[in-house]
Protein backbone atom coordinates (compact mmCIF):
# COMPACT_ATOMS: atom_id res chain seq x y z
CA UNK A 1 0.00 0.00 0.00
CA UNK A 2 1.39 3.34 -0.81
CA UNK A 3 1.98 6.15 1.86
CA UNK A 4 0.48 8.51 -0.27
CA UNK A 5 -1.75 8.75 -3.51
CA UNK A 6 -2.90 11.93 -4.66
CA UNK A 7 -5.36 11.23 -7.50
CA UNK A 8 -6.65 13.43 -10.40
CA UNK A 9 -5.28 16.85 -8.21
CA UNK A 10 -6.77 20.24 -9.89
CA UNK A 11 -6.21 23.61 -8.55
CA UNK A 12 -7.51 26.46 -10.60
CA UNK A 13 -5.81 30.58 -10.00
CA UNK A 14 -8.04 33.15 -11.74
CA UNK A 15 -9.50 30.70 -14.38
CA UNK A 16 -5.90 29.44 -14.81
CA UNK A 17 -4.74 25.40 -14.46
CA UNK A 18 -1.88 25.16 -11.93
CA UNK A 19 -2.69 21.28 -11.51
CA UNK A 20 -4.53 19.54 -13.72
CA UNK A 21 -5.76 16.42 -13.28
CA UNK A 22 -2.04 15.59 -11.37
CA UNK A 23 -1.37 11.83 -10.29
CA UNK A 24 1.37 11.35 -7.25
CA UNK A 25 2.26 7.95 -5.72
CA UNK A 26 4.68 7.70 -2.60
CA UNK A 27 5.72 4.86 -1.52
CA UNK A 28 7.61 3.99 1.98
CA UNK A 29 11.43 3.77 1.46
CA UNK A 30 11.46 6.23 -1.50
CA UNK A 31 12.86 9.12 -2.83
CA UNK A 32 10.39 10.60 -5.28
CA UNK A 33 11.20 13.41 -7.23
CA UNK A 34 9.06 16.32 -8.99
CA UNK A 35 10.67 17.87 -12.03
CA UNK A 36 9.30 21.09 -13.94
CA UNK A 37 10.17 24.31 -15.59
CA UNK A 38 9.49 26.89 -13.02
CA UNK A 39 5.24 27.99 -12.87
CA UNK A 40 4.85 24.20 -14.11
CA UNK A 41 3.12 23.48 -10.39
CA UNK A 42 5.14 21.61 -8.12
CA UNK A 43 5.10 23.38 -5.75
CA UNK A 44 1.43 24.55 -5.67
CA UNK A 45 0.94 20.41 -5.44
CA UNK A 46 2.80 20.21 -2.50
CA UNK A 47 1.09 22.97 -0.98
CA UNK A 48 -2.19 21.30 -1.18
CA UNK A 49 -0.68 17.93 0.14
CA UNK A 50 0.43 20.11 2.83
CA UNK A 51 -3.04 22.29 3.82
CA UNK A 52 -1.48 25.76 2.10
CA UNK A 53 -3.77 25.45 -0.71
CA UNK A 54 -7.30 23.43 -0.57
CA UNK A 55 -7.42 21.52 -3.76
CA UNK A 56 -10.66 22.28 -6.56
CA UNK A 57 -11.08 18.65 -7.05
CA UNK A 58 -9.66 15.77 -7.14
CA UNK A 59 -8.74 13.17 -3.66
CA UNK A 60 -5.82 12.33 -1.16
CA UNK A 61 -4.91 8.99 -0.11
CA UNK A 62 -2.52 8.86 3.33
CA UNK A 63 -1.83 5.48 4.17
CA UNK A 64 -5.05 4.02 2.25
CA UNK A 65 -7.15 6.65 3.75
CA UNK A 66 -8.98 9.57 2.47
CA UNK A 67 -7.41 12.73 3.92
CA UNK A 68 -7.77 16.52 2.99
CA UNK A 69 -5.64 18.48 5.26
CA UNK A 70 -6.79 22.06 5.84
CA UNK A 71 -4.17 23.68 7.39
CA UNK A 72 -0.28 22.65 8.05
CA UNK A 73 -1.09 21.99 11.86
CA UNK A 74 -3.22 19.26 10.87
CA UNK A 75 -0.66 17.83 8.11
CA UNK A 76 2.31 17.32 9.99
CA UNK A 77 -0.01 16.15 13.15
CA UNK A 78 -1.05 13.10 10.35
CA UNK A 79 2.77 12.74 9.83
CA UNK A 80 3.94 15.30 6.73
CA UNK A 81 6.59 17.52 7.18
CA UNK A 82 8.03 20.06 4.66
CA UNK A 83 10.98 22.37 4.20
CA UNK A 84 9.92 25.17 2.03
CA UNK A 85 12.81 27.08 -0.69
CA UNK A 86 12.01 30.04 1.74
CA UNK A 87 12.47 29.04 5.21
CA UNK A 88 9.50 29.36 7.37
CA UNK A 89 11.70 30.72 10.86
CA UNK A 90 11.26 33.09 13.43
CA UNK A 91 14.59 34.80 12.65
CA UNK A 92 14.87 36.54 16.38
CA UNK A 93 14.48 33.24 17.98
CA UNK A 94 16.75 30.23 18.72
CA UNK A 95 17.05 27.14 17.03
CA UNK A 96 15.82 25.18 19.84
CA UNK A 97 12.35 27.72 20.13
CA UNK A 98 12.68 27.56 16.34
CA UNK A 99 12.05 23.48 16.72
CA UNK A 100 9.49 22.96 19.36
CA UNK A 101 7.12 26.56 18.55
CA UNK A 102 3.66 25.31 18.37
CA UNK A 103 3.96 21.51 19.46
CA UNK A 104 1.29 20.25 21.64
CA UNK A 105 3.23 19.53 24.35
CA UNK A 106 4.57 22.61 25.16
CA UNK A 107 1.02 24.14 25.94
CA UNK A 108 1.75 24.29 29.87
CA UNK A 109 5.12 23.86 30.54
CA UNK A 110 8.64 24.32 28.12
CA UNK A 111 11.48 22.05 29.40
CA UNK A 112 14.32 23.99 26.99
CA UNK A 113 17.12 21.72 28.37
CA UNK A 114 15.20 18.80 27.48
CA UNK A 115 14.35 19.85 24.27
CA UNK A 116 18.21 20.85 22.97
CA UNK A 117 19.29 17.47 24.40
CA UNK A 118 16.80 15.42 22.23
CA UNK A 119 17.72 17.92 18.94
CA UNK A 120 21.27 17.54 19.69
CA UNK A 121 20.75 13.75 19.31
CA UNK A 122 18.51 14.09 16.33
CA UNK A 123 21.44 16.20 14.90
CA UNK A 124 24.29 14.09 16.00
CA UNK A 125 22.31 11.24 13.96
CA UNK A 126 21.61 12.74 10.93
CA UNK A 127 24.80 15.30 11.32
CA UNK A 128 23.20 17.89 10.70
CA UNK A 129 25.59 19.98 12.67
CA UNK A 130 23.98 23.83 14.31
CA UNK A 131 24.14 25.29 17.76
CA UNK A 132 20.71 24.96 19.67
CA UNK A 133 21.15 28.33 21.82
CA UNK A 134 22.02 30.27 18.70
CA UNK A 135 19.36 33.07 16.89
CA UNK A 136 18.26 32.09 13.61
CA UNK A 137 18.98 35.69 12.13
CA UNK A 138 22.91 35.15 12.79
CA UNK A 139 22.73 31.43 11.14
CA UNK A 140 24.10 30.95 7.18
CA UNK A 141 21.43 30.07 4.35
CA UNK A 142 22.46 26.63 5.04
CA UNK A 143 22.24 26.51 8.47
CA UNK A 144 18.80 27.71 8.82
CA UNK A 145 18.02 24.94 5.83
CA UNK A 146 19.14 22.25 8.79
CA UNK A 147 17.00 24.00 11.44
CA UNK A 148 13.91 23.10 9.08
CA UNK A 149 14.79 20.02 8.33
CA UNK A 150 15.33 19.19 12.36
CA UNK A 151 12.32 20.65 12.67
CA UNK A 152 10.13 18.13 10.52
CA UNK A 153 11.88 15.66 12.03
CA UNK A 154 12.04 16.51 15.77
CA UNK A 155 7.71 15.95 14.85
CA UNK A 156 8.06 12.39 13.85
CA UNK A 157 6.90 12.93 9.91
CA UNK A 158 6.96 9.65 7.70
CA UNK A 159 6.68 11.73 4.46
CA UNK A 160 9.21 14.64 4.08
CA UNK A 161 9.05 17.21 1.32
CA UNK A 162 11.83 19.27 0.26
CA UNK A 163 11.45 22.09 -2.09
CA UNK A 164 14.66 23.20 -4.15
CA UNK A 165 16.81 21.64 -0.99
CA UNK A 166 20.38 22.18 -1.85
CA UNK A 167 19.85 25.27 -3.69
CA UNK A 168 22.25 27.13 -0.88
CA UNK A 169 24.65 24.18 -0.70
CA UNK A 170 27.87 23.49 -1.29
CA UNK A 171 28.94 20.28 -2.85
CA UNK A 172 30.51 18.60 0.25
CA UNK A 173 27.56 19.82 1.69
CA UNK A 174 25.42 18.14 -0.54
CA UNK A 175 26.93 14.87 -0.59
CA UNK A 176 26.67 14.81 2.83
CA UNK A 177 22.61 16.01 2.63
CA UNK A 178 22.05 12.76 0.66
CA UNK A 179 24.07 10.45 3.45
CA UNK A 180 20.80 12.13 5.73
CA UNK A 181 18.57 11.09 2.80
CA UNK A 182 19.61 8.18 1.84
CA UNK A 183 19.26 7.06 5.82
CA UNK A 184 16.11 8.20 5.99
CA UNK A 185 15.19 6.17 2.99
CA UNK A 186 16.34 2.98 4.65
CA UNK A 187 14.29 3.78 7.93
CA UNK A 188 11.15 4.13 5.62
CA UNK A 189 10.49 7.35 5.34
CA UNK A 190 8.46 8.57 2.18
CA UNK A 191 10.60 11.58 0.95
CA UNK A 192 9.21 14.40 -1.83
CA UNK A 193 12.07 16.41 -3.22
CA UNK A 194 11.60 19.26 -5.79
CA UNK A 195 15.02 20.40 -7.48
CA UNK A 196 15.55 21.17 -10.93
CA UNK A 197 18.95 19.58 -11.37
CA UNK A 198 19.24 16.84 -13.29
CA UNK A 199 22.84 15.42 -11.30
CA UNK A 200 20.99 15.22 -8.12
CA UNK A 201 17.52 13.61 -9.52
CA UNK A 202 19.78 10.92 -11.18
CA UNK A 203 21.94 9.79 -7.78
CA UNK A 204 19.67 10.78 -5.32
CA UNK A 205 15.45 9.42 -6.60
CA UNK A 206 13.68 6.61 -7.09
CA UNK A 207 11.49 8.21 -9.51
CA UNK A 208 10.56 11.18 -11.37
CA UNK A 209 7.21 12.89 -12.08
CA UNK A 210 7.48 15.61 -14.49
CA UNK A 211 4.99 18.47 -14.35
CA UNK A 212 5.24 20.89 -17.73
CA UNK A 213 2.35 23.76 -17.69
CA UNK A 214 0.43 22.29 -14.81
CA UNK A 215 -0.12 18.99 -16.55
CA UNK A 216 1.64 15.76 -15.53
CA UNK A 217 3.24 14.76 -18.92
CA UNK A 218 5.57 11.78 -17.39
CA UNK A 219 6.62 9.31 -14.72
CA UNK A 220 9.61 7.35 -14.73
CA UNK A 221 11.55 5.29 -13.14
CA UNK A 222 15.07 7.10 -12.64
CA UNK A 223 17.30 3.57 -12.97
CA UNK A 224 15.50 3.82 -16.39
CA UNK A 225 15.72 7.23 -17.88
CA UNK A 226 18.61 9.56 -19.00
CA UNK A 227 18.77 13.52 -18.32
CA UNK A 228 18.01 13.90 -22.21
CA UNK A 229 15.39 12.12 -21.65
CA UNK A 230 14.18 14.01 -18.42
CA UNK A 231 14.87 17.73 -20.26
CA UNK A 232 12.83 16.67 -22.90
CA UNK A 233 10.11 15.59 -21.08
CA UNK A 234 10.51 19.23 -18.81
CA UNK A 235 11.55 21.89 -21.50
CA UNK A 236 10.60 20.03 -25.12
CA UNK A 237 14.26 19.69 -26.10
CA UNK A 238 17.64 19.07 -24.70
CA UNK A 239 19.68 21.29 -22.93
CA UNK A 240 22.50 22.77 -24.05
CA UNK A 241 25.50 22.58 -22.33
CA UNK A 242 27.42 25.67 -21.78
CA UNK A 243 31.48 25.44 -22.34
CA UNK A 244 34.10 27.46 -20.76
CA UNK A 245 34.95 29.60 -24.07
CA UNK A 246 38.11 32.11 -24.23
CA UNK A 247 37.60 36.20 -23.23
CA UNK A 248 37.36 38.63 -25.97
CA UNK A 249 40.31 39.61 -26.96
CA UNK A 250 41.82 42.50 -25.10
CA UNK A 251 39.83 44.18 -22.04
CA UNK A 252 42.81 43.62 -19.37
CA UNK A 253 41.78 47.03 -17.61
CA UNK A 254 39.84 46.82 -14.46
CA UNK A 255 36.63 48.01 -14.44
CA UNK A 256 36.19 47.02 -10.62
CA UNK A 257 39.59 47.49 -8.12
CA UNK A 258 38.88 46.38 -4.36
CA UNK A 259 42.26 47.45 -2.66
CA UNK A 260 42.53 46.57 1.38
CA UNK A 261 38.77 46.81 1.67
CA UNK A 262 37.53 45.63 5.73
CA UNK A 263 34.57 44.94 7.39
CA UNK A 264 35.40 44.90 11.04
CA UNK A 265 31.57 44.85 12.03
CA UNK A 266 29.02 43.43 9.76
CA UNK A 267 25.27 44.22 10.06
CA UNK A 268 25.17 40.70 10.03
CA UNK A 269 27.27 37.74 8.82
CA UNK A 270 30.99 37.18 8.72
CA UNK A 271 33.34 40.29 8.94
CA UNK A 272 35.71 40.99 6.00
CA UNK A 273 39.45 40.92 6.30
CA UNK A 274 41.69 42.78 4.24
CA UNK A 275 40.54 42.31 0.39
CA UNK A 276 42.41 42.90 -2.76
CA UNK A 277 40.45 42.18 -6.32
CA UNK A 278 39.98 43.29 -9.25
CA UNK A 279 37.53 42.09 -12.22
CA UNK A 280 39.23 43.21 -16.14
CA UNK A 281 36.74 44.58 -18.52
CA UNK A 282 35.22 41.40 -20.12
CA UNK A 283 35.50 39.10 -17.95
CA UNK A 284 33.75 37.07 -15.17
CA UNK A 285 35.40 36.34 -11.51
CA UNK A 286 33.44 33.42 -9.67
CA UNK A 287 33.47 33.56 -5.96
CA UNK A 288 32.84 30.25 -4.88
CA UNK A 289 32.62 29.59 -0.70
CA UNK A 290 30.95 27.80 1.72
CA UNK A 291 27.94 29.38 2.58
CA UNK A 292 28.06 32.32 5.30
CA UNK A 293 32.13 33.23 4.55
CA UNK A 294 31.85 36.74 3.75
CA UNK A 295 30.35 36.49 -0.08
CA UNK A 296 27.02 38.49 1.40
CA UNK A 297 28.97 41.13 2.99
CA UNK A 298 31.50 41.09 0.04
CA UNK A 299 28.36 41.67 -2.40
CA UNK A 300 26.73 44.42 -0.41
CA UNK A 301 30.73 46.54 -0.27
CA UNK A 302 30.79 46.59 -2.96
CA UNK A 303 27.00 47.65 -3.58
CA UNK A 304 27.03 50.09 -1.10
CA UNK A 305 24.70 48.43 1.42
CA UNK A 306 27.47 48.14 4.23
CA UNK A 307 30.27 50.68 4.79
CA UNK A 308 33.40 49.78 4.48
CA UNK A 309 35.63 50.02 7.15
CA UNK A 310 38.96 50.44 5.69
CA UNK A 311 40.02 50.61 2.12
CA UNK A 312 38.71 51.53 -1.36
CA UNK A 313 36.50 50.54 -4.21
CA UNK A 314 37.21 51.81 -7.72
CA UNK A 315 35.06 51.61 -10.84
CA UNK A 316 36.40 51.71 -14.20
CA UNK A 317 38.71 54.45 -12.56
CA UNK A 318 36.52 56.07 -10.90
CA UNK A 319 36.65 55.98 -6.98
CA UNK A 320 32.89 54.87 -5.22
CA UNK A 321 34.27 54.10 -1.61
CA UNK A 322 31.87 56.26 -0.16
CA UNK A 323 29.29 56.58 -2.55
CA UNK A 324 25.61 55.72 -1.66
CA UNK A 325 23.57 52.92 -3.27
CA UNK A 326 21.91 54.93 -5.97
CA UNK A 327 25.11 57.01 -6.54
CA UNK A 328 26.76 53.36 -7.29
CA UNK A 329 23.52 52.31 -9.36
CA UNK A 330 23.33 55.31 -11.37
CA UNK A 331 27.40 54.45 -12.45
CA UNK A 332 26.72 51.01 -13.57
CA UNK A 333 26.78 48.59 -10.17
CA UNK A 334 24.05 46.17 -10.71
CA UNK A 335 23.13 43.71 -8.35
CA UNK A 336 20.99 40.42 -8.21
CA UNK A 337 20.72 39.33 -4.72
CA UNK A 338 20.71 36.06 -3.36
CA UNK A 339 17.44 36.88 -1.06
CA UNK A 340 14.89 38.36 -2.94
CA UNK A 341 12.30 38.65 -0.76
CA UNK A 342 14.07 40.62 1.71
CA UNK A 343 16.33 42.42 -0.12
CA UNK A 344 15.22 42.67 -3.76
CA UNK A 345 11.04 42.47 -4.19
CA UNK A 346 8.30 43.93 -2.58
CA UNK A 347 6.22 41.36 -2.57
CA UNK A 348 2.80 43.62 -2.55
CA UNK A 349 3.44 45.57 -5.46
CA UNK A 350 3.26 44.99 -9.07
CA UNK A 351 5.13 43.56 -11.64
CA UNK A 352 5.27 46.90 -13.49
CA UNK A 353 5.87 48.66 -10.24
CA UNK A 354 9.00 45.84 -9.29
CA UNK A 355 10.56 46.44 -12.36
CA UNK A 356 11.13 50.13 -12.01
CA UNK A 357 11.72 50.62 -8.09
CA UNK A 358 15.72 51.49 -9.72
CA UNK A 359 14.41 54.26 -11.99
CA UNK A 360 11.02 54.84 -11.50
CA UNK A 361 11.83 58.46 -10.29
CA UNK A 362 13.94 59.60 -14.05
CA UNK A 363 12.93 59.98 -17.14
CA UNK A 364 10.92 57.79 -19.42
CA UNK A 365 9.42 56.76 -16.19
CA UNK A 366 8.73 60.42 -14.42
CA UNK A 367 9.31 64.05 -15.59
CA UNK A 368 8.34 66.77 -13.31
CA UNK A 369 7.66 64.38 -10.47
CA UNK A 370 4.62 62.94 -12.70
CA UNK A 371 5.13 58.88 -13.57
CA UNK A 372 3.93 57.82 -17.09
CA UNK A 373 2.37 54.51 -16.09
CA UNK A 374 1.53 53.48 -19.94
CA UNK A 375 5.35 53.74 -20.37
CA UNK A 376 6.47 51.70 -17.46
CA UNK A 377 3.40 48.94 -18.48
CA UNK A 378 5.05 48.84 -22.28
CA UNK A 379 8.54 48.26 -20.63
CA UNK A 380 6.92 46.07 -18.32
CA UNK A 381 5.70 43.73 -21.17
CA UNK A 382 8.93 43.63 -23.16
CA UNK A 383 11.11 42.82 -20.14
CA UNK A 384 8.50 40.18 -19.16
CA UNK A 385 8.69 38.92 -22.67
CA UNK A 386 12.73 39.13 -23.06
CA UNK A 387 13.27 37.18 -19.98
CA UNK A 388 10.85 34.70 -19.88
CA UNK A 389 8.69 35.74 -16.82
CA UNK A 390 5.12 33.86 -17.06
CA UNK A 391 2.28 35.41 -14.70
CA UNK A 392 -0.10 33.14 -14.41
CA UNK A 393 -4.20 34.37 -15.32
CA UNK A 394 -4.91 37.63 -17.70
CA UNK A 395 -3.32 39.95 -15.21
CA UNK A 396 0.24 40.29 -16.84
CA UNK A 397 2.44 42.85 -15.80
CA UNK A 398 -0.03 44.20 -13.18
CA UNK A 399 0.00 40.86 -11.08
CA UNK A 400 1.54 41.13 -7.56
CA UNK A 401 5.21 39.59 -7.44
CA UNK A 402 3.80 37.13 -4.49
CA UNK A 403 1.55 35.19 -6.86
CA UNK A 404 4.60 34.59 -8.75
CA UNK A 405 6.64 31.51 -8.91
CA UNK A 406 10.31 31.53 -6.95
CA UNK A 407 11.83 31.41 -10.24
CA UNK A 408 9.83 34.39 -12.26
CA UNK A 409 10.50 36.22 -8.92
CA UNK A 410 14.31 36.04 -10.05
CA UNK A 411 13.73 36.46 -13.62
CA UNK A 412 12.00 39.36 -12.72
CA UNK A 413 15.21 40.81 -10.70
CA UNK A 414 17.69 39.63 -14.01
CA UNK A 415 15.00 41.56 -16.82
CA UNK A 416 15.55 44.70 -13.92
CA UNK A 417 18.98 45.18 -12.97
CA UNK A 418 20.58 43.64 -16.46
CA UNK A 419 20.27 47.33 -18.17
CA UNK A 420 21.65 49.22 -20.65
CA UNK A 421 23.84 51.12 -18.60
CA UNK A 422 25.41 48.29 -16.34
CA UNK A 423 28.92 48.20 -15.97
CA UNK A 424 29.47 45.30 -13.53
CA UNK A 425 26.89 43.29 -12.34
CA UNK A 426 27.30 41.55 -8.68
CA UNK A 427 25.20 38.59 -9.24
CA UNK A 428 24.65 36.43 -6.21
CA UNK A 429 23.20 32.86 -6.42
CA UNK A 430 21.45 34.25 -9.91
CA UNK A 431 19.44 30.55 -10.65
CA UNK A 432 19.15 29.65 -7.23
CA UNK A 433 15.74 28.00 -7.45
CA UNK A 434 15.20 27.93 -11.43
CA UNK A 435 14.61 25.06 -14.01
CA UNK A 436 17.21 24.03 -16.43
CA UNK A 437 16.14 26.03 -18.85
CA UNK A 438 15.86 29.05 -17.00
CA UNK A 439 19.10 28.82 -15.59
CA UNK A 440 20.14 28.32 -18.68
CA UNK A 441 19.00 31.70 -19.66
CA UNK A 442 20.21 33.13 -16.99
CA UNK A 443 23.91 32.05 -17.92
CA UNK A 444 23.78 33.27 -20.98
CA UNK A 445 22.89 36.77 -20.28
CA UNK A 446 25.89 37.22 -17.87
CA UNK A 447 27.72 36.03 -20.34
CA UNK A 448 26.23 38.23 -22.83
CA UNK A 449 27.02 41.33 -20.33
CA UNK A 450 31.00 39.74 -20.32
CA UNK A 451 30.90 39.37 -24.32
CA UNK A 452 29.61 42.95 -24.44
CA UNK A 453 32.96 44.27 -22.37
CA UNK A 454 31.20 45.05 -19.03
CA UNK A 455 32.23 42.57 -15.74
CA UNK A 456 30.54 40.43 -13.84
CA UNK A 457 31.52 39.10 -10.25
CA UNK A 458 29.47 35.91 -9.72
CA UNK A 459 29.05 34.57 -6.39
CA UNK A 460 27.83 30.89 -6.22
CA UNK A 461 27.65 27.61 -4.40
CA UNK A 462 26.58 26.03 -7.15
CA UNK A 463 30.85 24.58 -8.25
CA UNK A 464 29.53 23.45 -11.90
CA UNK A 465 27.92 26.80 -12.52
CA UNK A 466 31.16 28.72 -11.05
CA UNK A 467 33.79 26.16 -13.58
CA UNK A 468 31.23 27.01 -16.31
CA UNK A 469 30.91 30.19 -16.46
CA UNK A 470 34.13 32.35 -14.82
CA UNK A 471 37.32 33.33 -16.48
CA UNK A 472 38.96 33.36 -13.19
CA UNK A 473 37.64 31.52 -9.80
CA UNK A 474 38.43 33.61 -6.14
CA UNK A 475 37.65 31.62 -3.42
CA UNK A 476 36.42 32.95 0.17
CA UNK A 477 36.80 31.35 3.36
CA UNK A 478 36.22 33.11 7.02
CA UNK A 479 36.10 36.82 5.29
CA UNK A 480 39.37 36.49 3.38
CA UNK A 481 40.33 35.31 -0.32
CA UNK A 482 42.02 32.36 0.29
CA UNK A 483 43.19 31.55 -3.55
CA UNK A 484 42.61 32.82 -6.88
CA UNK A 485 42.48 30.37 -9.95
CA UNK A 486 42.90 31.07 -13.90
CA UNK A 487 39.66 29.02 -15.24
CA UNK A 488 42.45 26.68 -16.91
CA UNK A 489 43.44 25.98 -13.26
CA UNK A 490 40.62 25.59 -11.54
CA UNK A 491 39.17 21.57 -10.82
CA UNK A 492 36.33 20.98 -8.32
CA UNK A 493 38.88 19.33 -6.01
CA UNK A 494 41.35 22.50 -5.89
CA UNK A 495 38.28 24.87 -4.85
CA UNK A 496 36.86 22.37 -2.72
CA UNK A 497 40.06 22.29 -0.38
CA UNK A 498 40.08 25.90 -0.65
CA UNK A 499 36.22 26.25 0.31
CA UNK A 500 37.35 24.30 3.79
CA UNK A 501 40.27 26.41 4.27
CA UNK A 502 43.66 24.18 3.10
CA UNK A 503 45.34 25.86 0.94
CA UNK A 504 47.67 25.07 -1.24
CA UNK A 505 50.55 22.43 0.05
CA UNK A 506 47.61 21.05 2.53
CA UNK A 507 48.21 24.20 5.01
CA UNK A 508 45.19 25.50 6.92
CA UNK A 509 44.43 28.85 6.18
Amino acid sequence: MPLLEMRNICKAFSGVYANENINLKVNKGEIHALLGENGAGKTTLVNILFGLYTADSGEILWKGEPAAFHSPKEAIAAGIGMVQQHFSLVRSMTVVDNVILNLQDNQFFLDRPDAERKLADLANLYKLTVNPRARVCDLSVGEQQRVEILKALYRNVELLILDEPTGVLTPQETEQFFHVLRSLKREGYGIIIITHRMSEIMAISDRVTILQGGRQVAELETSKTTPEELSRHMIGRELHVIAPTPRPAGGEENMLSLKGVRLDRPRRGHPLHPIDLCVRKGEIVGIAGVEGNGQKELAEVITGIQKLSGGTVTLDGQDLTRASVRQRYKEGIVYISDDRHNDSLVLGMTITENLVLREYFRPPYSRRSLMNRGIMEQSAREKMEGYQVRASGSSGAATDVKLLSGGNQQKLIVARELTDHAKLVVASQPTRGLDIGATEFVREQLLAQRNKGNSVLLISADLEEILAVSDRIAVLFAGRIVGILERSQATAEKIGLLMGGITEGGAPS
